[in-house]
């Protein structure tokens, strides 16, 4: 391993283990497989089939206008259309029928049998509305703006409420605000991360990811160039293109002092100059072993295995851990599973206090997204108000920012404020 500054020694918590050899194979030194070429060109095609095994024979497609019509979407929102559509294939395959151009009737009984299998309201509406695109891409009218569609889906959020659940938040640790955070927080995944160099990967990542409160598609897709230090130490972070910014106008995050120490002490170790911030990494591990003396013919069994090691015996072999680090950045599945190990990891090492259902309760609220919840909850906790907090995090209005917070709002509005000191 590298021998980092005195400063950054603090931030490692665990050192390599005694007497193991550890190989760090840098970017290029070693291939690892590319999961992601060619995906998002998959769900391009996978959304055709299934549009065109729906679609009835009258149905025209306007080829340009529905190539273009996709050019302009994320890959993820073209991830949401293939999996809304496929959802609502298998309906139609059930009641048979055409299944596009949809009627007002056959889009009803769609949103039925989702609410029968239940599913969400959050879900169900994004299929309705992802159903509504597709009738776009097809030069067609949409069903789901008709009145009895607009009146099957009140009555569905009605019957089942339209709260939906939230990512288990990781805010940053005990005696943050107007309460201490319970249950998993970002010092306790921090304290559970290894001094290994993925232990350094996963730590820089958690850091910035909450310092910069990014979603999962930014956090995956930083470049070393998108970061730049300042003379105090800290650092601001260039979100090149988000959810909200698909043109790329671009928008600026600061990052900590610490963070900006994580990030070097994960480049040192893992040999990263440029290219993407946080990459795969492929760890293979070798036990030691003991030496083995030579053994003379003759000393052998008659109905021994003869081998040229037990003759000519074999040095003894340290314990070896090998690292290779890929050139392409994580996915968003590396990330959601970094998230679930290292909270794992802080639960066996005892840094949280939960035990039993609770325990795997709060694992499994974990997402992608509860670092941007837990620093919106934080931002709400130190008594700032929806608007900056909704700028900071980049989005285009305080709905969502006030949805996060909806935990801590009752406790920092102008009501809490003003009977804290009245009727304490």
């Amino acid at each position: 391993m590298a021998e980092f500054p005195p400063e950054n020694r603090a931030l490692v918590p665990h050192p390599a283990r005694l007497g193991e050899v550890v190989t760090v194979l840098g970017p290029g030194e070693a291939d690892l497989p590319c999961r992601t070429g060619g995906r998002a060109r998959d769900r391009i095609a996978e959304l055709t089939a299934l549009v065109l095994d729906l679609a009835g024979e009258g149905v025209a497609i306007d080829r340009l206008a529905y190539r273009k019509s996709l050019e302009a979407r994320s890959p993820a929102t073209i991830k949401a259309l293939a999996n809304d559509l496929a959802c609502y294939a298998r309906f139609c395959h059930r009641v048979r029928g055409i299944g596009l151009p949809a009627g007002e009737g056959r889009v009803v009984a769609y949103l039925e049998d989702c609410e029968a299998r239940g599913l969400s309201v959050a879900t169900v509406s994004r299929r309705l509305a992802s159903l509504a695109v597709i009738h776009g891409l097809l030069g067609v009218t949409p069903p789901t703006g008709a009145p009895v569609v607009r009146d099957a889906l009140r009555g569905f959020r009605r019957r089942r409420g339209v709260r939906q659940r939230q990512a288990g938040p990781l805010r940053l640790g005990e005696g943050i605000g107007i309460e201490a955070a319970r249950g998993f927080t970002l010092t306790a995944l921090l304290d559970a991360c290894p001094g290994t160099v993925a232990g350094l990967r996963d730590a820089a990542l958690l850091s910035l990811g909450y310092d910069a409160g990014l979603r999962v598609s930014e956090l995956v897709a930083i470049d070393c160039g998108h970061i730049s230090r300042l003379d105090d130490g800290a650092g601001v972070l260039d979100v090149v293109r988000s959810k909200t910014d698909q043109e790329g106008r671009g928008g600026e995050a600061w990052l900590s002092p610490e963070t900006m120490r994580r990030i070097a002490l994960w480049r040192e170790a893992g040999g990263i100059a440029s290219g993407p911030l946080f990459r795969r990494i492929a760890t293979t591990r070798t036990r030691a072993r003991e030496a083995v003396p030579p053994t003379r013919l003759d000393r052998l069994a008659w109905h021994a295995r003869v081998d040229p090691v037990r003759l000519e015996g074999a040095p003894a072999r340290p314990a070896s851990v090998t690292y290779r680090i890929g050139e392409h950045a994580l996915t968003p599945a590396a990330v959601r599973m970094i998230i679930k190990r290292t909270a794992h990891r802080a639960v066996d090492e005892g840094l949280v206090a939960l035990f039993g259902p609770e325990r795997d309760a709060a694992i499994a609220a974990l997402s992608t997204h509860s670092l941007r919840v837990g620093l919106t909850q934080d931002l709400f906790a130190s008594g700032e108000d929806a608007g900056p907090i909704a700028q900071a995090l980049r989005w285009t209005s305080t709905t969502t920012a006030l949805r996060y917070g909806r935990a801590l709002t009752p406790a920092a509005n102008a009501t809490a404020r003003m009977l804290r000191n009245l009727r304490g």
